[in-house]
């Protein structure tokens, strides 16, 4: 290796946590991070592998120690569906428009719990690999879409319910029913940017993780999930409409309740609010993860 070489690799800071790694096989140069903070995303798609060792790590220890294990994928929303169907539909009786109220509400409840879930992990995701990421460097951006995948992977039971229950109210899956694998995808966008946020910030600054779980808490309510949108007072319907997961929720019934789907323009204004919460989730987590261990 030459002079120049060597000072370059003297110069840089080997073992920095925001640090990119450059070079061929034979030549593997650490270079220190830019002016504006960025994700190398390049180096995220070479982890790739860690990236699965994380989801399956993820899956396996959530069920590990648990008498039931993967029945509380089932247990889990079915009692929800039970709960709320007896309270809004049993007693309170919420009009649905005609639907059977348990299958109007479980429609709802699919986008939402994985939306949560998915949230919520991504969130954590950070402080809960914390003694990882203090030992050895690797891209800090598998964590949260680790996060995200297991998630996903995990609520592909929501699928076999959401199919029996519709089934057993006379709403047997048509060919639309293929598009719910496809619509929590697309819900994965605004999870990820809320959940990249709150994890680099909520590192440094503890007080965002009890806020993220009021704003969830919030949406629930605020999400037309145990009550028709129908209900909203139409002077504040454009701005209700702007919750990202309002329109999930309603394709959701769409699909399989076949329950009519009015496009507004909200929808193209809820699309551009969450590009720009994963932006924002991008920015921030970069922004942030470099600090991750210095703030523990």
């Amino acid at each position: 290796m030459g002079d120049a070489s060597r000072q370059e690799m003297k110069a840089s800071p080997v073992g920095q946590p925001n640090s990119t790694v450059r070079g061929d096989d034979q030549t593997r140069l650490i270079v220190p991070p830019g002016r504006w903070p960025t994700i190398d995303l390049n180096e995220v798609w070479a982890a790739r592998e860690l990236l699965w060792v994380f989801v399956k790590r993820g899956i396996f220890t959530r069920y590990r120690q648990m008498a039931l294990g993967v029945l509380w994928s089932f247990l889990e929303p079915l009692g929800l569906l039970v709960l709320v169907s007896i309270v809004f539909g049993f007693f309170i009786r919420v009009p649905t428009g005609g639907f059977p109220y348990p299958i109007f509400v479980f429609a709802a409840f699919i986008p939402w719990l994985y939306f949560s879930k998915a949230t919520n992990g991504a969130a954590s995701s950070l402080a809960e690999n914390i003694g990882i990421i203090s030992k050895i460097y690797f891209p800090r951006a598998i964590l949260p879409l680790a996060a995200i995948i297991r998630e996903y992977i995990d609520s592909m039971v929501f699928f076999v319910l959401l199919a029996g229950v519709s089934w057993f109210y006379g709403y047997p899956p048509t060919i639309k029913f293929l598009l719910m694998p496809i619509l929590l995808l697309f819900l994965s966008l605004p999870a990820l940017g809320i959940g990249m946020s709150v994890a680099a910030i909520s590192v440094k600054y503890r007080d965002f993780r009890p806020v993220l779980t009021l704003t969830l808490q919030a949406g629930f309510y605020a999400s037309p999930i145990f009550y028709p949108a129908e209900l909203v007072p139409d002077s504040v319907r454009p701005y209700y409409e702007l919750n990202p997961v309002y329109w999930f929720i309603e394709i959701s019934r769409w699909i399989v309740l076949d329950k009519p789907l009015v496009l507004t323009p909200s929808l193209g204004a809820a699309f551009i609010l969450t590009v720009a919460g994963v932006a924002a989730g991008y920015f921030l987590f970069a922004l942030f993860e470099r600090q991750t261990v210095d703030a523990q």
